[in-house]
Order: C-alpha cells, then structure tokens, then sequence
C-alpha cells in the first residue's frame, strides 16, 4: 500500500512538472511573439520570411527564418545553430548590416524572442544542434604568420571569390547571388576579434557561398589566415546599412523618439503608424 501511494505521488509530481513546463513555454512563446511583433517584424516580416515592410531598403536582405539556415553559428556546416549563437545575434547584431544590436531587450525577451524565432522553421522540432566548434586559444601573431597567411590565403582558394587584395572583387564575384566579403572594410559582420575570425572560416556561413575550411586547413595554417586577413583591415567605419538600421529602429518604436519631419525614412514611419492605428 505504501509503494502505491509513493508511485502515485510521484507520478503526480512528474504530471504537474510538465503542467508547469508545458505553461511556461506557453507564456515564453507569448512573451517572444510581442517582442518580434514589436522589434523585428518591421523588416523580417511577421511571418518570418524576410520581407518585413522595411526590407526593400536594406542591401544585405533580413533573415528568412522559415530556412533554419543561419550564417552566425557555433556549430559545424549544416547544424542548427546554439540558442546562445541566437541571442549573440539578437543582443550584439550583425556589423555591417541593418541588424542593429536589440540591446535594449531584457535578457528575459531576449530568449523569449528566440525561442519565438526558431518556431517559423520546422527543423528546430526535427533537429538537434551539433556539439559547438571548439576555439583553441590563438597563438602570438608575428609578422611570419601574417606572411605565412598570405600564402595560405591563396592555397585556399579565397581570392577567387574574395580577390587578390581582399576586395570581394575575385573572378567567380560577379556569378554569384550573395556577394563575396569585401576583407578590406571593418567592422566585419561575424565578429571582430581572432576567435570571431577563426569561427567563420571553421563554421563556414550556411545559405552562402562560403564553405567551412575545417577540413581544409590544419590549426597553425587556420591562424596565419585569420591574422593575413586581419592585417587587410582598415579603420572601421559607420556602415550606411548600419546607420539605416538605427533609423528603422527609432522609426518603429515611437517611443524613442519620431524620425524629423522632411527625413526620407518619414513616410515609412507614417505607414507604420496608420497599421498600428488600424491593429488598435
């Protein structure tokens, strides 16, 4: 008798535990969907398919999320990306790009919105993200690696999409519908320290045309590259995208702030009013 009251209060315990899990992703995916209705929606659109009333204005197009196909990531070619590779992009941004960084999001509707976003593609309920890259600590750069990098730089293959100088001017260029990195401009879009670097050309950037190296390349030859095209960096500049970004983004939350009257960004931010009048 005894057994069976403690199997049936176990078994109760383990019925209300899913209860409140079951509830608490419930209210994340409320949580999550105010958040991208409020902050993303405006350029990935709010069916998550990349073209969100804004997207028109940006060179480089909003995520489509229905893919499950992310550049950013911390896991090998192929693999779904970490939740945390989410929030770094939603927290920290894209550089370069029109995704500002959304850090003014609690930590809280940070994982919410992410936990939001990964329910536009079915691949997140089929798949399991791999086991992250490892980075191993980079070694001192000296101007032998850098040296050594320019020749790996070539052996590699980059200058055929990425040119000779860096530029993203190489001969296959012009063919192909994503642009080659001009390695030249700083602030780079994945990152800009060594490790950031070093991710990209193991991880590869799914959806385009650049591959992981992972299997490519041994470790030493993975760093003379990484500090090769570090050294073809200049200063780093205020992208126009990045500066159009930050307008959507004070355009779309009237509570910062209106956009001035005469801006060109004007009539998009009228356009937005009136849907949100009409939502009311």
């Amino acid at each position: 008798m005894t057994f069976l009251v403690t199997l049936l209060v176990v078994a109760l315990g383990v019925f209300l535990a899913s209860e409140g899990l079951a509830t608490d992703g419930k209210q994340t995916l409320e949580t999550g969907k105010r958040v991208y209705e409020e902050n993303c929606g405006v350029c990935h659109g709010l069916s998550g398919d990349g073209q969100g009333m804004a997207a028109h204005m940006f060179q480089t197009p909003p995520r489509d999320f229905r893919e499950g196909k992310y550049k950013f990531r911390s896991t090998p070619t192929g693999s779904l990306p970490l939740d945390s590779d989410l929030v770094r992009s939603v927290k920290s941004g894209v550089r370069g790009t029109a995704m500002v960084p959304q850090d003014h999001l609690s930590d809280e509707e940070i994982r919410a919105v992410v936990q939001y976003i990964k329910s536009f593609s079915e691949r997140f309920s089929r798949e399991k993200p791999q086991a992250p890259v490892p980075i191993p600590v980079p070694p001192p750069k000296t101007p032998t690696l850098v040296a050594s990098g320019r020749t790996i730089y070539k052996k590699a293959g980059c200058p055929e999409c990425h040119g000779e100088g860096g530029k993203g001017d190489g001969p296959s260029a012009r063919d192909l519908r994503i642009k080659p990195a001009d390695l030249t401009q700083r602030p780079l879009k994945g990152g800009a320290t060594p490790q950031d670097l070093y991710r990209t050309l193991m991880t590869g950037l799914d959806g385009t045309p650049m591959p992981s190296y992972k299997d490519a390349l041994e470790e030493e030859e993975f760093w003379a590259l990484v500090f090769f095209i570090e050294s073809l960096g200049g200063r780093e500049t205020d992208p126009a995208e990045e500066r159009i970004g930050r307008h959507v983004e004070e355009m779309h939350q009237p509570r910062r702030g209106p956009i001035m009257r005469g801006s060109p960004l004007r009539p998009l931010q009228e356009g937005l009013d009136k849907d949100q009048r009409k939502e009311q």
